[in-house]
């Protein structure tokens, strides 16, 4: 009992005297709150999670859900989270009690001089052993319980961004499946145009056959026919290539790209921005949440740092049986056991401690800086898609103008032809010009409904994360 009350001073001394020093190191970057918005849109509420489904298109929800189902991105992103899951379980073990079991049986010569008398030395004998260690952490600083917290961080993070790649993935489906729609309207035109050309040429013959008009014309109009053939190869060329995407991004082979029907994509609604946009878009987007997620993670990884500064105190006890020769083994004489604590006391460690503290500080500063970089990303992302959407609504607006106008002027070519004002070659010529300008609506059209699913990617596709993650 006396040695114990000497022990406990010189104990407590040690404990306030050998540890190193941690001061002057500290994060500097701090988290910045969202700037304000100030947009004229329509009000809109906020994605819903299955926001594809308002381009009214059956084969775009089939191809979309079976993407999230069967791509390897996205598995790889789900096998991310197990691993952080099963590494948070880890840290979590660090603050039960560890037990474990171990025993021994070795053939031992005992030299004739050392410290185990005759019979045993100059002989060979067994040395055996068999027995439970124990051990647990008191964790008196927190650094166990501030790894585990940082490592559920972590899966916290990966969780999330387990829905920023299914956000991505059925956004860059919806994506190709539009441009797969476009290029089915712009192989449409051509055929148009190929054949109102191949009208022209004929007649431009016609024409110069009979004296009433140079060679030049027909030529021209052959000339444009070879060049629509050609771009109708093309068309044909990028329809099959768009058909292997949208299958490869939806988890099959590209030989299911042949199996598409043509895009029948149809906007449901008009888009808009929800009334809370400034301050709850960091919580909408899951690439935002994400990085809040491993700020706090980082956060925690500094507290461990820090508790590293400080003696480290485990109690520690073990029973089993120990003997020498194995009929001594299995007696009540061979019994081992005891209990009490280990202390760790960091004294000099060449910097060691300083470092890793550092390093923690500036992983903190790091995750702080993609955390505020992520949320002007997100903020410049919907800005700009809400811009371009207004202004692809205005340029659509005068494009349908601009038919409206080009379609009458086509249908008084056909009444002036019929009264015998013009020829033929001058309603052809006015169909032309219609079909081009049908060129320029339909891209106006298909862009408004890219348009639409980008803006539902910014603002978050329908992620609603749990209270915690704000």
């Amino acid at each position: 009992m006396r040695h114990r009350l000497l022990l406990a001073p010189t104990l407590s001394l040690l404990l306030l005297t050998a540890c190193a020093d941690p001061g002057g190191i500290a994060p500097r970057d701090s988290l910045r709150a969202p700037p304000p918005l100030r947009l004229a849109a329509a009000q809109a509420p906020w994605p819903r999670a299955d926001w594809w489904r308002g381009l009214k298109d059956a084969q775009l929800d089939r191809l979309i859900a079976q993407g999230l189902a069967d791509n390897p991105t996205l598995h790889l992103a789900e096998a991310r989270l197990r691993r952080a899951q099963a590494l948070a379980g880890e840290a979590q073990a660090a603050l039960a009690p560890q037990v474990t079991a171990g025993g021994s049986m070795v053939e031992q010569r005992f030299p004739a001089n050392g410290v185990y008398p005759p019979p045993y030395a100059a002989n060979i004998r067994s040395l055996d052993h068999l027995g439970l260690d124990g051990a647990y952490d008191l964790d008196l600083w927190g650094g166990d319980e501030a790894r585990l917290r940082a490592a559920l961080g972590e899966a916290r993070a990966e969780a999330v961004e387990v829905q920023a790649a299914r956000l991505d993935l059925a956004a860059a489906i919806a994506q190709s499946y539009v441009r797969l729609a476009d290029a089915y309207d712009q192989r449409d035109l051509d055929r148009a145009l190929l054949a109102q050309k191949r009208r022209i040429a004929l007649l431009a013959e016609q024409r110069a056959e009979a004296g009433l008009d140079s060679a030049i014309a027909a030529r021209e109009a052959q000339a444009a026919g070879a060049a629509l053939e050609a771009a109708l190869a093309a068309d044909d060329e990028r329809i099959a290539l768009l058909g292997q995407q949208v299958a490869v991004l939806a988890g099959q082979s590209p030989d299911h790209g042949r199996d598409l029907t043509r895009p029948a994509l149809r906007l449901s609604a008009a888009v808009g921005l929800p009334t809370t946009l400034s301050t709850a878009l960091i919580g909408r987007r899951p690439d935002v949440v994400a990085q809040r997620w491993r700020v706090e993670a980082a956060e925690q990884d500094i507290k461990a740092a820090h508790a590293a500064f400080y003696p480290d105190l485990k109690l520690t006890a073990f029973v089993g049986l120990d003997s020498i020769g194995v009929g001594n083994f299995l007696v009540g004489s061979a019994r081992d056991y005891g209990v009490g604590p280990a202390v760790t006391l960091p004294i000099f460690d060449g910097g060691r401690l300083r470092a890793a503290l550092g390093a923690a500080a500036a992983g903190r500063d790091m995750a702080v800086d993609r955390y505020n970089a992520a949320v002007l990303a997100a903020l410049e992302d919907v800005v700009g898609r809400l811009t371009a959407w207004q202004a692809n609504e205005t340029a659509l607006a005068r494009e349908q103008a601009a038919t409206a106008q080009l379609e009458q002027a086509w249908r008084l070519a056909g009444l002036r032809y019929r009264q015998g004002l013009v020829n033929d070659l001058a309603v052809l010529e006015a169909e032309g010009r219609l079909t081009e300008q049908k060129r320029q609506l339909l891209a106006a059209r298909n862009r408004r409904y890219a348009l639409a699913v980008a803006l539902a990617h910014a603002l978050g596709g329908g992620y609603a994360p749990h209270p915690a993650a704000l």
